[in-house]
């Protein structure tokens, strides 16, 4: 869901507590991977930018989700994720429990990596 906060931290914190949680979740695993990726609101949604989009993430009214910019990475690993719907550039998924996190923060990680080079 689009939002008009201002920052990463105030979408966020607007969440219910659950969602926001599981986004948070995302955030660290995020930042973990991709130091130098800048985060920001971008079309109403936290991103993280580095040379160009990389990640966001999104509170929808049914499930979460998370955008992530190298669709092949993606589409290469889509039965890894856990209990999920696969889309061409995102994942999206009702309760962080139905992630395989150690999956997504791989996926994390190799599309900073790629994004590096």
């Amino acid at each position: 869901m689009k939002s008009n906060a201002g920052t990463v931290t105030a979408y966020l914190d607007a969440l219910p507590p659950e969602r926001r949680d599981a986004l948070l979740r995302l955030r660290a695993l995020i930042e973990r991977a991709a130091p130098a990726a800048k985060a920001s609101m971008s079309l109403g949604l936290p991103s993280w930018d580095w040379k160009g989009p990389l990640f966001a993430l999104a509170a929808q009214q049914r499930y979460l989700e998370l955008y992530v910019a190298d669709s092949d990475l993606i589409a290469a690993r889509k039965k890894t994720f856990g209990n999920v719907e696969v889309g061409k550039a995102s994942i999206r998924f009702m309760r962080i429990e139905d992630l395989d996190l150690p999956a997504v923060e791989k996926l994390l990680v190799d599309a900073a990596r790629n994004r590096a080079r």
